[in-house]
C-alpha cells in the first residue's frame, strides 16, 4: 500500500473508517465525554481505534493535517479520582419534592417508563392551553424606503390550505424526529398525518407575519413556510409533552425526607473524576497536589492553578469545585460555573457573619447542588426547569425549601416560564399540602438591572423572586430570605 506517501484525500478518508461506537445510554461518544461516574475498566482501550501501516507515515501526516486546521491531536486522557464526603447525616432529616416509589418495585414513577404513550395530533382538547407565540417579524428583513418607516401593527395570519400544499410533509416529520431524538422523548409518539392533523387547525398558535410572504408569489415563501412549519410544531411538542408530563407526575409527587441514597448526591465510592490530556503536564500536577492538599483537615480552602476547592459547612457533600473559564480540565461531578460559585460563597459569608443570629432563631441553612435532567428535581410546569441549587432554611417544625438558579437572563423575559415558577411552585405547595413546608423559587441575575430593558422597578423585580448579585452584593441575600419568610 502506497497510502500516506503523498498529499491526497485517503488520508483522510482512511481515519473515518472507524468503527462506530454506540457509547453510553446511544450518546455515541467515547465514555470519556459523557460524565459517567464508573466505567468499566479498560473501556478506553476497546474505544480506541488503532490503525496500522507498514512504511507509511500517515500518522504524521494526519497529525499535520490537524495541526494546520487548529484541531487537537488525539492526544490520550488521563483520569483522577479525588475524593467527596457527603456531610448530610443522622439527624437533619430535611425534607424534599420526588416522585412517588412503586409498590412493586421500589423506583420512582418515571413518566417515559410508566406513563401513558402521548400521540401527536390527539387531544385537541388541549390546544387551548398549548398556545404559542410566533413572531417572525425580527427575522424577516424587508426593504422600505428612506424616510418612510412608520411603525404600523403586526399583521397575523395562519397555514392555509395554500400554504398546506406546498410543504415536504417526509421533511417535517423526519425534522421532528430528529428534535425528538434529541430531546431524548423517546415515548413520545409521532406521524406524518398527526403532524398533518396539527397543521389543518390554528387554534393552538398565533403567527405573526407580514401578508406579503404569506402570498404564493415567490418561491422563497415557500421555504419560508417549511421554516415556520417546523418551528411551529417543535414548540408544540414542547409544551404537549410537558402538559402530558406534568399530568402524570404532579398527583405522584410527594413531600418525603431527603436521604443519602437520593440520586442528587453523588456516588462517594467514585469521587470526583478529573480528566485532562496526558500531555497537560502543569494541569495534572495541580491536580496531584488538590489530591494531596484535600487530605488535610485544616485545607477547607484551596487554589492551585486553574482549581479552587471548597469546604462548605452549609453544603450537603464535600468539597465543592470552581474551574477557570477556559482551562481544558473537565470534571464529573460538574464542577461549579462562575456565577454559582459567586453564590455558594455569598451564602457561605452569609453563615458566618450571622451565626450567632441564626442559633438565637433557631435557624439553620443547608445547601445542595441540583443535578440536571434524570437525577436532580425537575418541573416540567416551568419548560423542563432544573434549578441548579436547593436551598433548605429550618426553623423549628418548618422547612423553606428554595429552589434557586444563577442565572443571566439576557434570554429570558419577565413572562417566561422560569420567572414566572415563583408562582406555579406555590400551587405545587397547596397540592402537597404539608403545612411544614414552604415553596419558593428564586432566580439570581449576574448581570446588573441597567442590562436589562424590561421596563421593571426594583420591586417589581422582587415580586417576581429576581435579585441582583452584582447591584446588590451586601444585601441580596438578605432579601431572599426576608421574601422566601414572608
Amino acid at each position: 500500500m502506497h497510502v500516506g506517501k503523498s498529499e491526497g484525500a485517503q488520508i483522510i478518508q482512511l481515519f473515518g473508517r472507524g468503527v462506530r461506537l454506540k457509547g453510553y445510554n446511544w450518546s455515541l461518544k467515547r465514555s470519556g465525554h459523557v460524565g459517567v461516574f464508573k466505567k468499566p475498566a479498560y473501556i478506553d482501550e476497546l474505544e480506541r481505534l488503532n490503525v496500522f501501516g507498514i512504511e507509511a507515515d500517515f500518522m504524521q501526516r494526519f497529525k499535520d493535517f490537524l495541526k494546520e486546521e487548529g484541531l487537537p491531536g488525539n492526544e490520550r486522557k488521563e483520569v483522577f479520582k479525588v475524593p467527596l464526603t457527603i456531610t448530610y447525616g443522622i439527624g437533619k432529616k430535611l425534607k424534599i419534592i420526588r416522585p412517588k416509589r412503586k409498590r412493586d418495585d421500589g423506583q420512582e414513577y418515571s413518566f417515559k417508563n410508566d406513563g401513558p404513550v402521548p400521540t401527536l395530533g390527539q387531544h385537541a382538547d388541549l390546544h387551548a392551553r398549548i398556545n404559542i407565540e410566533s413572531d417572525w417579524y425580527p427575522r424577516i428583513q424587508t426593504v422600505k424606503s428612506k424616510g418612510n418607516q412608520q411603525a404600523s401593527a403586526k399583521e397575523t395570519a395562519s397555514l392555509t390550505r395554500t400554504q398546506l400544499s406546498f410543504l415536504n410533509m417526509d421533511e417535517l416529520f423526519f425534522e421532528v424526529e430528529q428534535y425528538k431524538r434529541l430531546k431524548r422523548w423517546h415515548n413520545l409518539n409521532v406521524s406524518k398525518s398527526g403532524l398533518r392533523e396539527l397543521l389543518n387547525v390554528s387554534d393552538w398558535y398565533t403567527l405573526f407575519i407580514p401578508a406579503e410572504n404569506m402570498a404564493a408569489i415567490r418561491y422563497s415563501n415557500v421555504v419560508l413556510w417549511q421554516q415556520i412549519a417546523a418551528e411551529l410544531l417543535k414548540r408544540y411538542c414542547d409544551r404537549f409533552y410537558s402538559l402530558n408530563h406534568r399530568a402524570f407526575i404532579e398527583p405522584r409527587l410527594e413531600i418525603r425526607e431527603l436521604e443519602k441514597s437520593d440520586d442528587n448526591f453523588p456516588d462517594e465510592a467514585e469521587g470526583y473524576q478529573f480528566i485532562v490530556d496526558s500531555t497537560e503536564r502543569s494541569l495534572i500536577e495541580d491536580i496531584r497536589r488538590i489530591q494531596a492538599d484535600l487530605g488535610k483537615p485544616e485545607n477547607k480552602w484551596l487554589q492551585i492553578g486553574h482549581i479552587r476547592a471548597h469546604r462548605i459547612d452549609t453544603h450537603l457533600y464535600e468539597p465543592l469545585f470552581h474551574i477557570s473559564k477556559g482551562s481544558s480540565i473537565k470534571v464529573s461531578p460538574v464542577a461549579l460555573n462562575e456565577s454559582e460559585y459567586k453564590f455558594v460563597m455569598a451564602l457561605h459569608d452569609y453563615c458566618k457573619d450571622r451565626e450567632i443570629r441564626l442559633k438565637k432563631n433557631n435557624q439553620e441553612i443547608y445547601l445542595l447542588r441540583n443535578f440536571s435532567r434524570g437525577k436532580g428535581v425537575g418541573f416540567f410546569e416551568a419548560g423542563s426547569f432544573y434549578p441548579d441549587f436547593i436551598l433548605w432554611m429550618v426553623e423549628n417544625d418548618k422547612q423553606y425549601i428554595s429552589f434557586i438558579e444563577p442565572h443571566g437572563l439576557r434570554q429570558e423575559g419577565p413572562t417566561s416560564k422560569k420567572i414566572q415558577f415563583h408562582k406555579t411552585i406555590k400551587d405545587i405547595q397547596t397540592r402537597l399540602g404539608d403545612p411544614t413546608v414552604i415553596l419558593n423559587s428564586f432566580i439570581l441575575s449576574w448581570i446588573k438591572q441597567k442590562e436589562l430593558e424590561w421596563r421593571l422597578t426594583i420591586q417589581q423585580f422582587e415580586d417576581n423572586h429576581i435579585l441582583f448579585m452584582s447591584d446588590d452584593k451586601d444585601s441580596y441575600l438578605d432579601n431572599l430570605f426576608r421574601i422566601m419568610k414572608n
